[in-house]
């Protein structure tokens, strides 16, 4: 049974005592790949090399978080092309609207590095990671990413991109589902107090599906206050089977094929 994490942060100095150990252990726990999300300037350089140094297995996905898009200028946007441009990068994120740090970046500019990500995706032909978080019962970051995509154009990929870290309602899920992109689906899945997310997520489908860590954050029940990291995907694909009443190797594999499709992962 392989399984792929579609979304981790192994550039976290939560890994700087033992990252190369846990990577090379990865494989026992039938991980086959995992995406490394390099979202701010100062951590694509990090990301690359990593991809680098376990090519084959680790992928490089690079963008502006929207809580660090003050730090995006015009040196930095241009830099970015550059690197779309090479062929380690496999896609745009994690991108979006994140309501919850206005401190950090306001709508205005969240909203302005947001549409030169999506540009910068249609231009190298990558999908998109997006990330989009809501405070409380607002749920208008999604109706304004929706209304973004809309007008900036998704990519005309076969799958455009990843709807990541999935915490939402059915109907969030069907605009996304409405547009082409996947649901990353973590630790979030699994907590006791989340069971609108679970009834949304099996609205969606299991063919809608990647799963992901989002470490080192988000240890999944039974682990939470640990370190998150790839090697706990497995309980997270178990979580799915056991809610969608599916078994759990049918998971791996659907969800493992969408990540190839995602990423274009041979």
């Amino acid at each position: 049974m392989q399984l792929i994490d579609s979304h981790a942060h192994l550039t976290d100095p939560a890994f700087n005592a033992d990252r190369d150990t846990l990577i090379q252990n990865l494989p026992q726990s039938g991980i086959c790949a995992c995406a490394e999300i390099g979202c701010a300037p100062n951590e694509w350089d990090d990301t690359l090399a990593l991809a680098a140094r376990y090519e084959h297995f680790i992928y490089a996905v690079l963008g502006i978080h929207p809580e660090y898009a003050a730090q995006c200028g015009e040196k930095e946007l241009s830099r970015f092309k550059q690197l779309l441009a090479g062929p380690r990068v496999k896609a745009v994120g994690e991108i979006g609207l994140d309501y919850t740090c206005l401190e950090e970046a306001g709508k205005e500019v969240q909203q302005q590095i947001f549409s030169q990500m999506i540009t910068c995706a249609n231009e190298f032909h990558k999908p998109l990671v997006l990330h989009i978080r809501r405070a409380a019962e607002d749920f208008s970051p999604y109706e304004d990413t929706f209304a973004l995509l809309k007008q900036y154009g998704l990519p005309s990929l076969l799958v455009p991109g990843v709807l990541h870290c999935f915490c939402a309602q059915y109907e969030q899920a069907r605009q996304a589902l409405d547009n082409g992109l996947l649901l990353g689906i973590n630790g979030c899945f699994t907590y006791k107090k989340n069971e609108y997310i679970r009834e949304a997520v099996k609205k969606a489908g299991l063919d809608k599906l990647v799963l992901e860590t989002d470490c080192p954050y988000l240890s999944p029940q039974g682990k939470r206050g640990q370190r998150n990291d790839p090697s706990n995907i497995p309980l997270i694909a178990q979580f799915v089977a056991d809610y969608l009443d599916r078994p759990v190797e049918e998971v791996a594999e659907i969800t493992t094929q969408n990540a190839k499709k995602l990423y274009e992962i041979p």
